[in-house]
């Protein structure tokens, strides 16, 4: 692979440097502001979201397609591929976890883990500096009945998951606390049905009455805080998903929650960057799950695309970066999943610093003035300013791999590593 040399990327960042100056935009100030932006990786990429738990033959809720050997197969590994994956990052990072990811010294009920099963992520995440996020993982269980968990018609389904509710939100008042930084706690569930519900509102109202039992106690929000999911629809649900978004967005508002907006649970001609000015005024908090949909919610690995570019933009030109929170949500079993989570990470990295230094101001400046052909032209000009010369500049600084380099230092930790599981 190519491999460039320290002189070449300092000399492209001087260049880069005196363009963007031209257009008034601080690179220095743009880098020192990226080191501020977390980017949240999403665990269950490296095991195909099956958990550390025996089960047995149960159903998923969540379709991975491929067999690509080297997965997670327990926690330390994991953390070593989560590690190697990070070192290909320029980027600010966090994790986030889902419960069924515990590390209880017995077997323990999901419903009943605690936060000392997660004593060796939490020590981890404090001896490296990252932060953690956390989901009750309401689904690939026996308890799911008929698809269902929080709406269940059946009591003692609803019982068995809202206790698994409230413990997630004690993990994640822990992790917080303990980590310094707040944890989010992230509330999906698949429930719904394949055809049309006899009675919708039922199956809304044991939502609702399931999300009010788990949210009755009330953590420091500097430690913790909540935010629910919502989606269009899933596979097997496909007539009716009981947490739409129209539920969650007016059940945070109401009762002063957060939501998160996943990229790839709207329609596909639905844009969450247009959605999250909206969402801002109405919510406390919001969550960003970044994924790339095709057709339907395919949780495809995130790549650069002008989609992503622009979340990122609307999230600078609103001064929302440090206000809504990044994560990743995908998952992919076709490729090398350490590749995955990485070439994920640097896409998101690279939009995110694409979007600092945008010379925005110009942009605002000719629609303030009515002149929308200057808007317009400058907005596609600046699509092609030397982002990543700066990106170079950040890897370097960071010691991380520049351009392809880090896929030779894959192959090698794939044939080493991974091969060997």
């Amino acid at each position: 692979m190519y491999k460039a040399d320290r002189d070449s990327v300092l000399k492209s960042y001087e260049a880069a440097k005196k363009v963007f100056s031209a257009f008034g935009m601080n690179t220095e100030q743009a880098v020192e502001a990226f080191k501020d932006i977390p980017i949240s990786l999403h665990n269950w990429q490296g095991d195909d979201v099956k958990g550390f738990e025996e089960l047995g033959n149960v159903e998923s809720q969540n379709v991975v397609t491929g067999n690509y050997p080297g997965a997670s197969r327990n926690g330390d590994e994991m953390r070593q591929d989560i590690e190697k994956a990070f070192s290909f990052s320029p980027c600010r990072h966090r994790v986030n976890l889902h419960s069924m990811y515990a590390e209880p010294e017995k077997p323990t009920p999901r419903n009943e883990v605690s936060p000392e099963d997660f004593r060796k992520w939490i020590n981890w995440a404090k001896e490296n500096g990252y932060g953690l996020d956390f989901n009750a993982s309401f689904f690939t269980h026996p308890m799911m009945v008929d698809g269902f968990s929080l709406a269940s018609r059946r009591k003692d389904v609803r019982d068995y998951w809202i206790k698994a509710g409230k413990g997630a939100r004690e993990i994640s008042a822990v992790m917080g606390s303990e980590l310094g930084t707040p944890c989010i706690n992230n509330i999906w569930v698949p429930d719904g049905l394949k055809d049309i519900p006899a009675n919708r509102l039922l199956y809304r109202e044991n939502l609702k009455d399931s999300l009010d039992q788990i949210l009755e106690i009330k953590y420091p929000h500097e430690h913790m805080y909540d935010v629910l999911e919502g989606k269009l629809f899933g596979i097997g649900v496909e007539s009716f998903t009981v947490g739409s978004h129209e539920f969650y967005l007016a059940y945070a508002a109401k009762n002063g929650v957060g939501v998160c907006m996943d990229t790839g649970h709207y329609h596909p001609t639905e844009s969450v960057a247009d959605k999250l000015s909206s969402a801002t005024l109405l919510v406390n908090d919001i969550l960003l799950h970044v994924s790339r949909g095709i057709r339907w919610d395919s949780d495809h690995v995130l790549i650069q695309s002008d989609e992503l570019t622009m979340l990122m933009q609307e999230l600078k030109r609103g001064n929302l970066f440090g206000k809504i929170a990044i994560g990743l949500d995908y998952f992919d079993a076709t490729i090398n999943r350490v590749a995955a989570w990485t070439i994920g990470l640097r896409a998101a990295g690279k939009a995110i610093l694409t979007a600092l230094l945008e010379p925005t101001h110009l942009i605002e400046d000719a629609e303030a003035a009515g002149d929308y052909t200057a808007r317009l032209a400058l907005s596609e000009e600046f699509k092609n300013l030397p982002v990543n010369a700066v990106w170079d500049y950040v890897c370097l600084n960071q010691n991380v791999p520049l351009g392809t380099e880090w896929l030779d230092e894959l192959k090698r930790y794939e044939l080493e590593v991974q091969s060997k599981r």
